[in-house]
């Protein structure tokens, strides 16, 4: 299960609450592996129960205590296993592709709409991990970069060349789109 794997991942840097998780999902992987608070919690109790990770429980001052984990032995073993063994390509899943597959009740204009809003949110989702990929450029003049870094880098590569290439696609598609037959009752 990636979500379970991600946790031990990150978990193998250092023990973390379920909170620090989130923001390191957030602000490392969210461009390609989102998860909510509720599903990183009921992952971290399961790990829990399997003996993947172990928790304790650190009294704070003024504060609710901060339950902290940390990965075990065993829990290194599977997200060495897990990293190591090749994993089907899965099936692609678009909701807004859906739309448009069933787009043919709507007009040009409003098909064209869908695919400018579209493009807006890529636009602002690159304009996102072009500024990470600033400061991990300016991070790393400071200092050699290690091979986590290095590794962090091509998942970054990835996420900008993806919403490049769907941009591309979009701006290629727009002029089919603006050609279509109108709709029957239009004509």
């Amino acid at each position: 299960m990636p979500l379970s794997h991600a946790i031990l991942g990150f978990l193998d840097y250092q023990p973390m609450s379920g909170y620090d998780l989130k923001k390191y999902f957030d602000q490392s992987v969210a461009h390609f592996w989102s998860a909510t608070q509720s599903h990183i919690y009921k992952a971290l109790e399961n790990l829990e129960k399997d003996g993947m990770v172990e928790s304790e429980l650190i009294p704070q001052e003024g504060k609710p205590n901060r339950k902290q984990y940390k990965i075990t032995d065993a829990g290194r073993a599977e997200l060495r296993h897990w990293v190591s063994t090749p994993l089907p390509v899965e099936a692609k899943r678009e909701a807004w592709l859906i739309q448009i597959f069933f787009a043919h009740s709507l007009d040009n204009a409003e098909i064209t709409h869908l695919f400018k809003n579209r493009m807006e949110r890529l636009q602002e989702s690159l304009s996102r991990l072009q500024s990470v990929q600033e400061n991990i450029e300016k991070n790393s003049q400071q200092g050699s970069r290690d091979r986590s870094q290095r590794l962090w880098q091509l998942t970054l590569d990835y996420g900008i060349q993806y919403y490049k290439n769907e941009i591309n696609w979009l701006e290629k598609t727009f002029p089919i789109v603006n050609q279509l037959p109108p709709l029957l009752d239009q004509q």
